[in-house]
This record gives C-alpha cells, structure tokens and sequence, in this order.
C-alpha cells in the first residue's frame, strides 16, 4: 500500500490539514513526523532522508512514497498515479539550481532505496564536518529530475511562491519556504528577510480555495473614504500624521487610510491624506519623494507632524503614541536593512530647527533630477540619511528601534503599534495588510 508522508520542522496544524485533505481526497494512507530535536539544518536532512528511507523499505515493492515538508501545500490535487505514470521517481529542479527537495515522490525500487542511502551518507558527512553543505543535485540529477517549474499534463508539479502570479495557475504543490541559492564560491546563501507571517498567512489562503471554495487571494474589499484630492480629520489636533498616495496604489493605501483613521479618531489625532500630488508641484514626482514638502507644510498647524508611508498600519490601536514623543525633537526608526533610518515614518516637533531641517530636506531633493519612481536615483531613503548625517541626526537621542514604531512585518505583533509593510509586490502587500487589520480590529 502506498503512502503520504508529512516531515515537520515542527509540526505545523494548517500544513497537517492541508496534506490531510489532499490525502482523504484520494483515499491515500498518511502519515506524519517531526524533527523539533534536530537543530542543525543538516541533522535535520539527514533525518528526513531516513525516515523517508524507512518507510519506504515497509512498502511493498513497486508501492510509492509521496513526500512533503512543513513548507509545502497543495494547491491544485492531482493523484500521484498521474504523476508517476511511467516514472520511479519524481523531484523538481528549482530555480536557483538547487533542487527542490520538499516535495518528493519515489517507487520503493532498489534504485531509490540506493539514491536515499547516499542522500543520507552525504548529509552525515556535513554533520560530521567532512563536506561543508549537502549536494543533493549531484545525486538526484543523474537519477533524473523534472525541470524547473516543469509540467505534467496541464498541471506544474512544484514551484515556488516566488514565481510571480503562481496564484493563477494550476499547481500541485506551492512551495513557501526561502529560496536557497549559491555563491560563487558554492555556499549556501538564505533569504533573509523571508516573512514567516506571511507564509502562515498564505497557508491559511491555500486552505480557504483548496478546502472552502474561496478565492486564493482576494482582493481587499476596502472602499474609498473620499475621492476628494486632500482630506483632514482633526486639523487642529497637536499632534498629527500625513501620508500621500495616489491610485496607483489604492488597493493597499486604502487598507492603510481606514485604519489610520480608525486610529486618529480614537485617540483625537489630526490626519491629513493626499490622494494626488499637490498642484504646487511637478505632477511627474512620485509620492515617495514629498513627504518632507508635506510635513513642513503642515507643522505650523500642530505640536508635531508625523509622516507615514501608504503601506503602514497601527496595529494595537489602544497604544498612544505620545511615550514615543515625550523628551525628543525627531523620531525615525532604524531600517530593517543597511538604513541607519527608513523613511517611512518621520516625526517631528515644531521646532525652528526642524523647519529647517525639513528645508534642508525639501532642497537635497529637489535637486535630484529624476523623482518618477519610489527607487529612482537611489529613492528618497538614500538622501534622508546623507542630511541627516550631516546634522549629526543619526544616533539613539534620534532613532528608536524598529521594534517601538515602523516595525517590519516579519518582526510584528500583537503588541505592535505601527508596522510597515515594505518591499512587498502585489497582490501580497493589500491581502496582508488587510489580514494584519482585520486582526487590529479583534485586538480591540
């Protein structure tokens, strides 16, 4: 009798329901393990290709043994005799030149028994320190692997939810873990910056089209506050945010406005939202690239002016933000990446100073000659730093951790008061911003 195999990390339940479904769905057996004891990466393999190896030795000869780890879902079921037909073994080549192992399907034939055996010689020699990593394509491509999002029939077998729009196409198994590549010197690099928030997150959308019918990633049913060019709720207020967007980016800005509405009008906040570029100013600029001409506009009208990003969301709405602002003159926050500051969230008191300071700001940026785009000219990020370093504005009396404001996503929770949602492409940026909000609203 054939069988399912699921290998946690550590046991993850939206996974397990998902291989679960796929298996009663087919009448096929399943089983699952995990492997929370083995810290080590490499431990970890060699003990993934063992348990795969002793299950496959309890098969009748001939039977088959389908394989998958805790980043892996099926999005479209597709029964293993159809991928097997005429095959012994099935494993996708990846994108990067690296194999991807996370889903394997193999007949228990000497053959596979054999290439198994040397998959785990090879990782207990990079447990023991003999080879630095596991070269798992130099065993399974001369045993033939798929290409790199191959199909079978009409149907992609595995591909990463890197490749862009996998969300429209038939495939059986999506991969969400980090894509893994090499140097030039042929180490192992890892995605850094992968969001382990968001891969829970599209596990649960899998699981929505897979088992209830939903659409995979729906957009956010988020309608327009105002088709007004410029908007102010609490104009008065003492303290106050701005933000800029146009309709380039409502699917994700509107997400963010109904939600630092929501904030503002709880705590009696002022809130000004552009929704175009002034006409005071070149119209070719992207939006990225005002928030200084804005925020000094405004700070005559407040205590302080606070700019944020389209993409921002205040997550625990019963914090207020004043603990930030007590005994400080500018507030920034550290950048996730080589930034000393990121910025998408700017405060500052009404200072003489700081009027200044945002002229400064105002006049580095108009010299750049293009502004058409977030990234252009090495965007507006790049030229905060230089006049802030030049002011002698970049330290800790300025800029407070990523943890306490404009937090990245990967590092938010419940407890976060106001996360960024930066570098994100479409449609994962609005669908988790609005996952993240509905979560704001039932924290209370």
């Amino acid at each position: 009798m054939p069988l399912c195999l699921t290998f946690f990390d550590r046991l993850d339940e939206p996974v397990l329901r998902n291989h679960s479904h796929y298996c009663r769905r087919f009448g096929y057996p399943h089983a699952w393990v995990e492997s929370e004891g083995a810290g080590h990466p490499a431990l970890r393999d060699c003990a993934k290709y063992a348990e795969m190896l002793r299950r496959l030795r309890g098969l009748n000869e001939g039977d088959w043994l389908l394989f998958l780890d805790g980043d892996s879902v099926v999005f479209h079921p597709v029964a293993v005799e159809t991928l097997l037909e005429g095959r012994d073994l099935l494993v996708v080549d990846g994108p990067k030149g690296l194999p991807l192992v996370n889903l394997m399907i193999l007949r228990n034939t000497a053959a596979n028994r054999a290439l198994l055996h040397a998959l785990i010689r090879a990782t207990s020699h990079v447990v023991a320190r003999v080879t630095p990593r596991l070269d798992a394509a130099a065993l399974l491509r001369p045993a033939g692997m798929l290409s790199c999002n191959g199909l079978i029939g009409d149907c992609y077998v595995n591909v990463s939810w890197r490749i862009a729009n996998w969300f429209t196409a038939r495939i059986f198994v999506v991969h969400l873990a980090p894509l893994v590549e090499l140097d030039a010197e042929g180490r192992v690099l890892e995605e850094l910056l992968h969001d382990a928030n968001l891969q829970r997150l599209l596990v649960r959308r899998v699981n929505a089209a897979l088992i209830d019918g939903e659409p995979v990633l729906p957009p956010p049913a988020y309608p327009a506050i105002s088709e007004d060019a410029y908007s102010c709720v609490n104009p008065q207020a003492p303290i106050a945010f701005v933000t800029l967007y146009t309709h380039h980016i409502n699917d994700y800005a509107r997400v963010s406005e109904h939600n630092v509405r929501r904030y503002c009008e709880r705590h009696g906040y002022g809130y000004h939202v552009y929704r175009a570029i002034p006409g005071e100013l070149d119209p070719s600029i992207s939006g990225a690239w005002v928030k200084s001409w804005l925020v000094k506009r405004h700070l005559a009208q407040h205590q302080w002016v606070v700019w944020i990003d389209a993409d921002t969301l205040f997550v625990n709405q019963t914090q207020r933000i004043e603990p930030l602002l007590e005994g400080r003159d500018l507030l920034f926050a550290k950048d996730i990446g080589a930034w000393d500051v990121n910025s998408g969230v700017m405060g500052f008191r009404h200072t003489e100073r700081n009027l200044e300071l945002l002229t400064q700001l105002w006049e580095r940026i108009t010299g750049v000659d293009d502004k058409s785009t977030v990234y252009a000219s090495q965007g507006d990020q790049y030229y905060t730093n230089v006049v802030l370093g030049e002011n002698g504005l970049i330290g800790d009396a300025v800029v407070t951790d990523l943890l306490s404001i404009n937090t990245p996503p990967h590092l938010a929770g419940d407890d976060s008061l106001l996360v960024h949602f930066v570098g994100l492409g479409e449609p994962y940026r609005s669908v988790y911003m609005a996952d993240v909000d509905a979560r704001s609203k039932r924290l209370g």
